[in-house]
């Protein structure tokens, strides 16, 4: 839920953990609609510039949307991650919802490929 900047996973209708998440900023929105994940990484790198260290990697859209953990730069001694802990529940990415660590890593192994997900606001 845009709006509410939080991840809610269900089994049906029940929902079984809540999140709070980062997604994107206005100039940058997170797509809204439904979507299915079709790629899932370990550890993703961006292809640009400054190349984003994203663990835990979901794609759920063409063009790089995904779910993942804080992504961090390898050459910062951890000042973009510290950051992004900081902007956890407020839209701050370029598109992607962002998660604590341990919310990501329970979030990818909770889904497979196919699992269907929906953005709303």
């Amino acid at each position: 839920d845009l709006s509410e900047q939080r991840m809610y996973v269900n089994i049906g209708t029940t929902t079984i953990h809540t999140f709070p998440v980062s997604t994107g900023t206005a100039r940058t929105p997170t797509p809204k609609g439904n979507f299915k994940i079709f790629l899932k990484q370990e550890v993703r790198i961006g292809g640009a510039r400054p190349h984003y260290i994203m663990p835990k990697y979901q794609m759920f859209k063409a063009g790089g949307y995904g779910i993942h953990a804080f992504p961090s730069l390898g050459n910062d001694k951890g000042v973009f991650w510290r950051e992004a802990l900081n902007h956890i529940g407020s839209p701050r990415s370029h598109g992607c919802i962002r998660l604590l660590p341990e919310d990501a890593v329970f979030v990818y192994d909770f889904t497979e490929l196919g699992t269907q997900m929906t953005i709303q606001k």
